[in-house]
């Protein structure tokens, strides 16, 4: 069993995050739009007006400090006049339990198949509802995928003419055991979401089979095309650093080992400001970023469905705050919606939904071509944000003593990059925003450049006799090569290595492929404070899609803080998934 897993929803302090964020965005243009902005018609949901992911106009949604930039949203309207419902899909909510009885999702859920842990046999089970006060996750993340549309109440989901089933793996008092971590991802259904992760400041043990179940679904589900696996990056943006109690770094979706497979879709958050999200993990392993907005107070969060009744969910009569929303005013007379819910958690089910909507419109896409479709039509955020080259606390929030520099010279995260198949990648939002409507006219007029099933290079290593020494301090680091004989087309790279460092937390390691495109897996200065070395775990990196692996690759390891002990590469590899 993994000692810890948990919801992808976690807030942090908000005066530290927004101190953190507004250093990141210095140097960042935000996105332009040309020309009007689509209306979208309300029709029999009166709360769709507040869903900004859908149909970004500027509104506020109740936020103190106002709303975000038009046009910064799914753009889905044509693909939704197109008739396009995510009709005939069945989806997957890996959660805490949803309340199949809401006024909003009834509907659309499909009894006698869910998985409730709170009974024996779980499999099979009619329904999967919260148990407890504290499982209100799933109910919030259904109603962003399938929402009911034009039933007369509330908002609409991405996918509002999609069934859906619940796994209520992360309800309260649930022991996450592996064999019931793999199972969320059995079954052959057509999506799955997963809007739960490890907390990034640690490097837990990998859960034995995950990969191979992952494989094995997206060999043999949806009748062989494979079933598509929807994951949340996290939102450890900042996180405790590792063995603190107050003091905060920067985590990595790669820090997850449930995040380092290529069979899942892993994406992050934006928000209404066309921004990244302020809580959002960054990673090479994430695919496209979704929207899964800020705090609901201060900018916008995401409309969608909350647990019925005034005194359970996350409106509640009693609760505090600023959005009288939440207390059962404006409308919300019941508190069976809720407009504060953000996090991963909120892109994840967005994502999903509109995976839906690219697989009604082409059912015979498999999930390699979901992902290509994805990645082909993403549209770059802040396309001309520069390389970071300070730290992100290099002002730490009320207190200097915390402040982080890095070595003269350092780069602490790659600017976007344009790899040698004309893909365009960042680790913070991986191939950008995903564009709906796009996608499924793509998909519509699809051809695939997919012959053959996906395959490994398995592992090739570079060893050492004699451990290569990092430099201390130094933006210059360690370099080391392998060579690759293999000519693969890339779908993704998994990089493994072993070092020794009395704290992995002050290194930084970057892969660089043989036509050089540059991709940073690990930032210096990250959240695994203590932990004395790397010992073949995996991470993954998709900058590199559909480039070719022949030639020479290279590691680069840097030491991003003085006065410790000089660290040393002992081996490391790639595994090359992809077609020959």
């Amino acid at each position: 069993m993994k000692s810890f897993k948990r919801k992808a929803k976690i807030f942090l302090p908000l005066m530290m995050v927004g101190a953190v964020i507004g250093l990141l965005f210095t140097n960042c243009s935000k996105q332009g739009f040309d020309g009007a902005v689509a209306e979208i018609k309300q029709g029999d949901d009166p709360f769709l007006g507040y869903a900004w992911h859908i149909n970004n106009t500027g509104q506020s949604v109740f936020a103190a400090s106002g709303g975000g930039v038009p046009g910064f949203d799914l753009n889905l309207l044509k693909t939704w006049t197109s008739g396009l419902s995510g009709a005939g899909l069945k989806i997957v909510v890996s959660d805490d339990g949803v309340q199949d009885s809401h006024e909003d999702l009834k509907s659309n859920f499909i009894y006698g198949s869910s998985i409730n842990y709170h009974i024996s046999p779980a499999t099979g089970a009619n329904n999967s509802p919260p148990n407890s006060s504290d499982d209100n996750h799933g109910t919030a993340v259904a109603g962003l995928i399938a929402a009911v549309g034009g039933n007369g109440v509330g908002t609409k989901g991405i996918a509002y003419g999609a069934k859906f089933i619940s796994y209520n793996l992360l309800s309260k008092n649930v022991a996450q055991l592996d064999e019931r971590i793999v199972q969320q991802v059995a079954g052959g259904h057509d999506i799955y979401n997963m809007s739960w992760g490890n907390s990034q400041n640690n490097l837990p043990n990998p859960v034995p089979l995950w990969d191979s179940q992952l494989l094995t679904g997206v060999i043999n589900g949806r009748g062989g095309k494979g079933s598509i696996y929807v994951k949340s990056a996290g939102n450890d943006f900042l996180v405790k650093c590792r063995g603190s109690e107050s003091t905060y770094c920067v985590g990595n979706a790669n820090f997850d080992p449930d995040n380092s497979s290529p069979y899942t879709i892993l994406t992050g958050a934006l928000n209404s400001l066309g921004e990244v999200a302020s809580y959002s993990s960054i990673g090479s392993n994430l695919w496209v970023a979704s929207f899964g907005g800020e705090f609901g107070d201060d900018y916008p969060a995401m409309i969608t469905t909350d647990r019925s009744g005034c005194s359970a969910g996350y409106s509640q009569t009693l609760i505090s705050g600023k959005v009288e929303f939440e207390r059962g005013r404006n409308g919300n007379s019941n508190c069976s919606y809720t407009t504060t819910f953000n996090g991963t958690s909120a892109a994840a089910p967005v994502l999903a939904g509109a995976i839906a909507l690219i697989l009604e419109a082409n059912p015979a896409l498999t999930w390699r071509d979901v992902k290509y479709i994805l990645a082909k039509t993403a549209v770059p955020v802040s396309p001309n944000m520069s390389a970071i080259t300070s730290h992100p606390l290099v002002k730490y929030p009320g207190d200097a003593s915390k402040n982080v520099r890095l070595p003269s010279g350092a780069v602490w995260e790659n600017r976007w990059v344009t790899n040698a198949a004309g893909f365009k990648f960042h680790n913070w939002f991986g191939f950008g925003r995903v564009d709906v409507d796009a996608a499924v006219a793509l998909a519509k007029n699809y051809s695939s450049p997919y012959s053959t099933q996906v395959t490994a290079t398995n592992f090739i290593t570079q060893s050492s006799p004699n451990p290569n020494s990092i430099p201390d301090d130094s933006a210059t680091g360690l370099s080391s090569t392998l060579t690759v004989s293999a000519n693969y087309r890339i779908e993704a790279v998994q990089v493994r290595f072993k070092i020794a460092h009395n704290s992995i937390a002050d290194l930084g390691v970057e892969l660089i492929s043989p036509s050089g495109t540059r991709s940073m897996i690990i930032n210096m200065r990250n959240s695994l404070v203590g932990i004395a070395g790397y010992d073949d775990e995996v991470f993954l990196s998709n900058a590199f899609f559909h480039e070719r692996s022949v030639g020479t690759w290279t590691l680069k390891v840097y030491d991003g803080a003085g006065n410790d002990i000089t660290g040393t590469l002992t081996n490391w590899g790639v595994n090359i998934i992809g077609t020959p």
